[in-house]
This record gives C-alpha cells, structure tokens and sequence, in this order.
C-alpha cells in the first residue's frame, strides 16, 4: 500500500504542477474558454511547459529528489496565489440526463480497469525498458549523460521528462499514472470538442471510442508516451478551432508552444504542424501568424536538436545518418530497424486492417472491431466538423506506415473516431448502439474470444496487485519477462560491468547497463563480433591477392566498384601490405581512412579473425580503405582476407604525388580459400574482453545459442546463469 501511495503522490504532485502550469499561461494569455475544455487544454498546456523546465534541471545536473519537488510545489503555489487553480470559464450547455447515464454506464468500468492497471507495478515492454530505463539512469546520475550505445536515449522525450519527479518521488507506476493522466485529458478534449460543436452525443462517442479502445488503453495506463501524443495533437486541433472562432493572436501562442511539444514528445507528430500552419494560412491569408507560431514552436523544438547535436552530431539522430555522418548509429542497422518496423514480418499488408482491429498479435495491439466501420466516416464530410477531422486524422496517419504497430494509429484515431461518431448526424439511438458494441468488444474476456492468444492488451482489474496486495516482486516476475531477466543480472553481474544482450531486458529494474545489440553501432561490432565465433559467412574464409611490379608509395588504397543489392555490404577483415615476399609491419605513423564509416577502419588492420571493416551502408563504387604510409614505402603486393557474404570488385591505386592524382595499379586479384584460426571463438570474446565487456546475455532460442550450449568453455566463456529462457555467460579472458 506504502508504494501505490508514494505512486499516485508523484503522479498527483506532477500532474497538478502540469495543469497549474498550464492555467497560469492561459491566464496570461487571457484566453476565453469553456469550463469543460479548460482543464484538459490547461494540463496539456503546461506539461508543454513543465517539460522545458525538468530539461533545464537535467542539463544543470541537479536532478535531486528535493529538487524536483520544490519545482513541482513551486508551480503548484504559483497557480493557487494568482487564482489560476480555480476551473474558470464560460459554462457550457447542461448535458442530457440521458447522456450523462450512458457515459457513467460505459465510461466507468474502462477507467477503473485503466486506472488500476496503471496504478499497478509497470510491467510493459517498452515502458519498463527504454522509457522509464533513461528516467532511472538520468535520476540516478542526476541528470542528462551521453548515451551513445541506445538509439532510443535520441528520440525526443518530451512525455517521458514528465516522468522524471514523478518517478523521483513515486517510482515506476508513477510515470504510468501520469500517461494515465494524459489519456483522461485525452477524452475529455474530444468531449468537450462535442460540445463546443454542440453534438455532446457524438463528442461523448468518439471519446469512448478512443478511451475504450483495447490498445489505447494498455498503452495509456503504461508508461509509454502514444496517448500523450495525440492528447497533444488533438490540443493543436482544438485550439485552432478556438482561434478561428475568435481571432486572437494570443491563441498562437499557446498553438505554437504544443506544435513543437508534439515534436517534443514524438518525431513524427510534427506533422501537426503541417496541418497548422495550412490552417492558418488558409484562414489567415497571411503568413505574418505562421512566423509566430514557428517562434513559439521552436522553444519546444530547438532544445532537442541542439542535445542531439552535441551528443550525436545528428540534431535529428538517429536518423538521417547518410546526411549527419556520425559513428553512433550505422545506416544499414537503422536501415533494417525501420523496414522491420514497416512491415513487421508481415507479407500482405492487405491484411493489415484485420489485424489492427480483430487480431492484433502481429501489430502488437487493436484498436477494436468497432473501426471496421471507418469507412461510414466519411459521411461526415457532409459537416464542417467533420471534413477537418478527416483532414487532420489523415495527415498524422501519412507517418502511420513508418511503423505499423497498432498503438501508433493512436494520435490519428481521435480525429478518426469523432468523424464515425459524427456521421450519423443527429441519431442518439444508433450512436448509443456502437458505444455499447465497443464496451462489449473491448472488454478483456470478450477479447479473447475473437483476438489472436498472446494479443497485447489489458486482462483484468488489477486492485490487489495495484494495491501492493500482492507483492510487487511477485506479480512482475509473474508476467514480465524482462524483468526477471533484470533480476538475474543484477544477482550474478558486479556493479559497474557492462552486459552485451542479444535480447533486450526491462532496463528500469536494473541500473546495470545492457547494450542490446541492434541499438546502436558500438552495440552492432560487439554482435558482429560474437557471430565470427559461429556464422561461418562472417569469418575470414577468402583472401584475394594483389601483385604488381614494386613501387615507392606514399598513399594507397582499396577502392570498391560495384554496385550490391540493397542489404549487400563488402567488407575487409584483414588488409595486409607485402614487399618483396615479407609483410610490412603496422606502424604508429600509418595514418588509415576509409569512406564510408572511417571510425571503424582499425578493425581491418588489428590481426583479429574475428574482427571486420565494413560500410554499413549498401556497396556502391567509391567506397574504400586507404593507407598513408607518412613516408615512402616500397610495396608490391596487397591480400585481403575477407568473409563469403559478399564478393566486391576491387580496384588498387596509388597516389601520384607529382599529378596530385590517384592511379591505379590492379584490378585484378588471385582469389583463393583460407583456413580459419580454430580458435577463432577464443578470438570472439577476447575482443569482447578488450573491449570492457565481461558478461554476454542470450535467449535460447537465438539462432546460434546451441553452439554456446555445446562448448561454453570453447567459446572461454563460463555459464553463470540460466532462468526464464535465457543465458548469462562469463567471459574468462
């Protein structure tokens, strides 16, 4: 009970300083607005601002508990002295009796099952890991620190900062509280949108709709960010919406402020700004508000990018990597990631609308039978209303297909659901019928009746494990593997030492560092490294052997020239230069380059079998691997030792001092087989030792973990654990 409290303090304490935030600048803005959308707009608003304030603590480093505290009572105080806490406003219309029956009827069950679920130990995948991992790590050290080895810690992180006092104070089910938080602002946004239309029936409906949905639920009672995002885009909607109808340029400023927080909170919201910005310059006839707007939104923006920047020389990393060339993130990895993400193993897209509404195993959620009726929505066209949501709605979906899980159809589908809701016109009756459809449709036990097993969503009201009833320990090392996995390094790995996973953990729960090796390029030469031991297409299995008459050189280099398929790279796990039949020993003065990747190009000369160069990008002509000897050198013959997955082109030249030119000396090389070293597994983790990593983490069913099984002590590494279907292994050397 002493930890669900601490929980829904911390949660409290944020969420009020949000919303005291938030009514101090409407405040200030003197902006007219209705009692029901003040609250929601005023919390919206200030976690906006709130989420500035938390960066600077962070970039100040003084991320203590009783820091945070005062600046979360501080705000709180402010609010309270100036009369901004009072929920002021014009009133609205009365309800209908009848409606506020149907909303109590159906509303109440879906937030007692959110709310305690949130309210329960955090136990989400991406929740318990990267999410509330990087609040965990910044608390610990008390504020931001390059991380550099997870492409996650680039993302803006405009929510999850929200997350940061409040897990100082209430720990993990804090941060999901006050996403919880953000999906109630959520419905009653899309509500008081209803009235302010004067269609509460159709208003109460699409909140329904969104706050019922099986995946908006289970992502808004966790400490993911997906909710926030589309309380804060549907905000922007709502907002311009108040702007047209008043033409006060003071709106724009609060428009301008949650367009960059959506940018903030997540890369692809930022479409919202595209639908703003046509807005106003279609209501406006006048580009002088769009600067203004873009003054306000880039407080919000500019902050990332310039972290992003210094840590990554990427203000937009981890992308855009073939612009922003850096040694953190490869293209090809990133590449990879995100067509997976387009596709998520998935042949037939066509299926796609089934599985984002009655499946949901592959799209890892639903969204609920109910939006197979999408299609009826276009009948609100026919409504002023209803064309702008549409208009809406489809600009945030044109980023949909970047990632096709079903929880990232959640910022576009209020505007989807008001538009369904609306194009029944004035038929309370039939909307009544489709909120109890989905009431019934959502609801855990009918889910399984229609859903794939294993579907990601909600399974039942968890009060005795939200109330610590049921001990917290036991409850997660129940239905969260990833935690369990947490629990075991932190049993059998020392403080301080790194873990090389080849599968990810709930990193909240442990402060050990798990580089998981997709996530980053150091991460992906470590796995790369491991896989020499046993992928025998990674290994050093061909040398090609260049010999040409004997010249006196200072530069000279490799160059590729040809063109490979999409996901075809080449690569040099040895370069080795030749005089005269004696090898030419590596000197400190050798100054080595390569194009592209340049930072990696010392694994081509450090006489490991179990180390390579290669671009990571797709081979194309141009790419090389370059030699300057700082001096003359006498050199005929070059070899190159590399690995079967791809057979480049190669063309030797030499730099002509005297025509300042590159020339080349030979394009064609004896290729022949080559033995690989025996012991190249021994080499695989005495890199992985060189490199500071002692512990190496694995699923069982990894690919290659049999040959780890079978000969541990092959590989110089000792079996130090094995529980809940994965390894943790020692490495000896």
């Amino acid at each position: 009970m002493k930890q669900a409290l601490a929980a829904l303090l911390g949660a409290g304490l944020t969420s009020a300083a949000c919303y005291s935030a938030g009514a101090l600048l409407l405040d200030r803005l003197s902006l007219k607005l209705r009692r029901p959308e003040r609250l929601p707009l005023a919390f919206v608003l200030g976690a906006a601002c709130l989420h500035l304030a938390i960066f600077v603590v962070l970039t100040l480093q003084i991320a203590y508990w009783p820091v945070l505290v005062a600046l979360l009572l501080a705000v709180i105080g402010l609010a309270v002295k100036a009369g901004s806490w009072r929920l002021s406003g014009e009133p609205a219309e009365p309800l209908p009796t009848r409606l506020k029956m149907v909303c109590a009827a159906v509303f109440a069950p879906f937030f007692v099952l959110s709310f305690f679920h949130a309210l329960a130990p955090e136990s989400s995948p991406d929740g318990a890991g990267y999410h509330l991992g990087f609040v965990a790590q910044y608390l610990r050290e008390h504020g931001f620190q390059p991380i550099t080895t997870n492409m996650y810690a680039a993302l803006s992180a405009g929510v999850d900062l929200l997350f940061v006092p409040a897990f100082a104070i209430g720990r993990h089910s804090a941060g999901a509280l006050v996403h919880f938080t953000f999906l109630v602002a959520l419905a009653l946004l899309v509500f008081a949108y209803g009235r302010r239309l004067s269609k509460p029936w159709a208003g109460a409906a699409a909140a329904f709709f969104v706050f019922a949905s099986p995946v908006v639920g289970m992502d808004g009672s966790s400490a993911y960010i997906d909710a926030a995002v589309a309380a804060i885009v549907f905000s922007v909607f709502y907002l311009l919406e108040i702007w047209e109808e008043s033409r006060d340029n003071s709106v724009l400023i609060a428009i301008g402020l949650l367009s960059g927080y959506a940018y903030a909170a997540k890369y692809t919201a930022f479409v919202i700004v595209v639908y703003a910005a046509g807005f106003i310059l279609w209501r406006a006839r006048s580009i002088r508000p769009l600067f203004e707007i873009s003054a306000w939104a880039a407080l919000m923006i500019a902050p990332w990018l310039i972290k992003n920047w210094i840590v990554y020389q990427n203000p937009i990393a981890p992308f855009a990597n073939q612009i922003f060339r850096n040694p953190y993130f490869h293209i090809s990895a990133i590449d990879g990631w995100a067509e997976y993400l387009r596709r998520y193993a998935m042949p037939d897209l066509r299926v796609l609308p089934l599985e984002v509404t009655l499946r949901g195993a592959k799209t890892q959620g639903l969204i609920g039978p109910v939006f197979l009726a999408l299609p009826v929505a276009l009948l609100s066209l026919r409504f002023r209303a209803g064309r702008r949501l549409l208009v809406a709605g489809a600009i945030l979906m044109s980023t949909y297909f970047a990632n096709i899980g079903a929880r990232f159809l959640i910022p576009p589908l209020p505007f989807f659901a008001f538009a369904l809701a609306l194009a029944p016109g004035d038929a309370p009756g039939l909307v009544v019928c489709l909120m109890l459809f989905h009431a019934l449709t959502s609801w855990p036990k009918v889910i399984e009746h229609y859903a794939e097993p294993g579907v990601w969503r909600m399974d039942k009201v968890l009060v005795t494990e939200a109330l610590r009833m049921v001990p917290q320990d036991r409850y997660l090392s129940q239905v969260s593997p990833g935690y369990n996995v947490a629990r075991m390094i932190d049993a059998y790995v020392p403080k301080g030492e790194r873990v090389l996973g080849l599968t990810g953990i709930a990193q909240a729960y442990t402060p050990r560092e798990v580089l998981v090796d997709y996530e980053a390029a150091y991460n992906n030469v470590l796995a790369e490294i491991v896989s020499h031991g046993w992928l025998a297409y990674f290994q050093p299995r061909m040398v090609d052997r260049f010999t040409f008459v004997e010249h006196t050189l200072r530069r000279i280099r490799i160059e590729q020239t040809s063109t490979g398929l999409p996901q075809q790279q080449w690569s040099v796990n040895e370069l080795r230069l030749f005089d005269k039949g004696a090898e030419l020993p590596r000197n400190p003065k050798w100054r080595l380059t390569a194009w592209p990747n340049p930072w990696e190009v010392q694994l081509a000369f450090d006489n490991s079998p179990a180390t390579r160069w290669k671009p990571w990008e797709r081979a194309v002509p141009g790419q090389y691997i370059q030699v300057d000897f700082g001096g003359d050198q006498q050199v005929d013959e070059l070899r190159i030792a590399r690995s079967w997955d791809f057979t480049p082109q190669i063309q030797l030249e030499m730099f002509d001092e005297p025509s300042r030119r590159w020339i080349g000396i030979a394009a064609n090389a004896t290729s022949m087989e080559a033995r690989v070293d025996p012991q190249i597994r021994r080499y695989a983790t005495r890199e992985l030792a060189l490199r500071g990593i002692h512990y190496l983490l694995m699923l069982d069913s990894f690919v290659g973990a049999y040959d780890f099984r079978a000969d541990p002590e092959g590989w110089g590494l000792e079996l130090v654990a094995a529980e809940y279907g994965c390894r943790l292994y020692r490495v000896l050397q």
